[in-house]
């Protein structure tokens, strides 16, 4: 996992760590939304919104991070005289493991998401 991420360069540790966003908020909004029975419930919507808005950011942060490597290889081909067709496979999937990690970050954060604003709308009942 680590190597991945070491691989996919920096913008791989940026989404690392809108993933523990993302899990510290699911842990504090489940703490608040199933022990405490009386926590103030638009507080807690907008809380439990946060975790969605983190998880699109990595899908964003990932495409952006695709596109720039992409970018920058362009022009490394561009002022080399020859380039193996390996040299760029490799380097295209290397790129696409922001995308693939962030889109992992959105669907943990939907599930997430969708769990805890179902329990929130049977509360409000």
């Amino acid at each position: 996992m680590f190597s991945y991420i070491q691989m996919g360069g920096p913008f791989m540790w940026l989404l690392l760590v809108i993933l523990i966003i993302v899990v510290v908020l699911a842990i504090k909004n489940g703490i608040r939304l199933f022990l405490k029975k009386n926590a103030d419930q638009a507080g807690l919507e907008h809380s439990v919104n946060a975790i969605l808005f983190w998880g699109a950011y990595g899908v964003v942060v990932g495409f952006f991070a695709h596109f720039l490597g992409i970018l920058y290889a362009m022009e490394a081909i561009k002022n080399a005289a020859d380039i193996s067709p390996a040299i760029v496979a490799g380097g295209y999937s290397v790129s696409l493991l922001t995308i693939l990690f962030g889109l992992i970050i959105f669907m943990i954060a939907a599930i997430i998401w969708f769990i805890y604003k179902s329990v929130l709308s049977r509360l409000e009942i």
